[in-house]
């Protein structure tokens, strides 16, 4: 105990306190990257049944071979879940062309929404480890890592709604603006069916600084991009079966009345509390308690009148509105498939967690924030442990900061 305290202190009086965070926690996400390489590459290549057998590799399947657009025998070779749209299964596709173990898939996908939830931190203005902390925060979370060897799309969700967001906080009046817009809200809405109401909601946040920087023939830069990975899906359903979101029911298109009885979150929670909170717990750990900072974040702007660092009330309204879409996300009873629905909480809970990082930020709480997400990254070790992978992610960690510290700019250095 006298040693914890002791490090505890030097953490304290150490003015590079958050980049020592910074590093414990790249540790980590190094160790869970080494972990679940080592199992999911190594020891057992073939992803396990469920979703994963289901329906996204049909449908990287389905794009691999081509049978995607095949509109004769559509309806007859497909299940009702193989309708879904698919450009997120594209990245599966390629592994499958590569002949690479599709296991790999969530490792590469968790790996590219490090980077961007460090961009997203530093489009916020936190400095580079404080970004870096919320980076490996984020991507060491147990809603994620529980998804590291399965095949998913969910993961490039929050990849795709992290860089709308990074996209629609600085509006450029550029035709690749535009493009790269319309690649990003095409791959939400082609991704997922879900994917509407988070696109929806950033066009509500954003909605008036973007109409500044809009034009006809930029909105003609947005259009390709958008019909091809997000509205094609739609229009292959409707001209396959006549209804473009099938077999959801909606207004009088042809449907299957599947989805009409199941549980949702929101009645999940209130007839299983104990069963919800427990699946809750165990995916965000105290995390859960950023569902608060909204609240927070209210009493500091107009009752203290504290002039908040931008971002934090829009990042916490994100985050709410999000929550009620989560709150109608369906589920089960069963303790197993509350937990997989948190997969669905991505869009909300970075948002709230960023804004965490921002108002502490704000308050000089920032080591406060460094213990709490250590703290929240132990379970981590509670894992089966190879010995021998620390020859593996302890010099790729050592290796990742050397290079994080030889890059930043001299002239950030004193201040950032």
């Amino acid at each position: 105990m006298e040693q914890i305290l002791f490090i505890m202190k030097e953490i304290n009086n150490n003015k590079n306190a958050i980049k020592i965070f910074a590093q414990i926690g790249l540790i980590f996400f190094f160790y869970l990257l080494a972990y679940y390489f080592y199992q999911g590459v190594i020891i057992n290549p073939i992803p396990a049944p469920g979703d994963s057998t289901s329906y996204h590799i049909p449908i990287s399947q389905s794009i691999l071979d081509g049978t995607f657009v095949n509109l004769s025998d559509f309806p007859r070779t497909r299940l009702f879940v193989q309708f879904n749209p698919g450009s997120s299964e594209i990245f599966d596709t390629l592994w499958m062309f590569l002949h690479v173990p599709l296991t790999i898939s969530n490792l590469f996908a968790s790996i590219i929404l490090s980077f961007c939830c460090f961009f997203l931190a530093r489009k916020f203005k936190l400095e580079r480890y404080y970004a870096l902390l919320f980076a490996v925060t984020i991507c060491t979370l147990t809603v994620i890592s529980r998804w590291f060897n399965a095949i998913s799309i969910d993961v490039w969700m929050a990849i795709w709604f992290s860089l709308s967001i990074i996209m629609l906080e600085s509006p450029k009046k550029t035709y690749l603006y535009y493009f790269f817009l319309g690649f990003l809200f095409g791959m939400i809405v082609g991704s997922k069916y879900s994917g509407w109401p988070f696109m929806i909601v950033l066009l509500c946040v954003y909605g008036k600084s973007l109409w500044k920087t809009v034009s006809v023939t930029r909105f003609l830069a947005f259009l390709p991009p958008f019909l091809l990975f997000g509205i094609f899906w739609y229009v292959r359903n409707y001209l396959a079966v006549g209804n473009p979101i099938w077999p959801i029911c909606l207004l009088q298109f042809p449907c299957v009345p599947i989805y009409e009885n199941i549980m949702h979150m929101w009645n999940a929670a209130v007839m299983y509390p104990a069963v919800m909170f427990n699946a809750f717990f165990g995916e965000y750990k105290l995390w859960g308690l950023t569902l608060l900072i909204p609240l927070v974040a209210l009493y500091a702007k107009y009752k203290r009148k504290a002039t908040l660092p931008h971002g934090v009330l829009l990042l916490s309204l994100i985050g709410i509105v999000n929550f009620m879409f989560l709150s109608v996300a369906p589920t089960d009873h069963f303790s197993w498939i509350m937990v997989s629905s948190f997969r669905y909480s991505y869009p909300m809970f970075i948002p709230l967690i960023l804004a965490t990082f921002l108002l502490a930020s704000y308050y000089k709480k920032e080591t406060w924030i460094g213990y709490f997400s250590i703290v929240n990254m132990l379970p981590v070790l509670t894992m089966s442990y190879f010995p021998k992978l620390v020859l593996l992610y302890l010099p790729l960690s050592l290796l990742f900061f050397y290079f994080f510290n030889k890059y930043e700019p001299t002239s950030k250095k004193s201040n950032t």
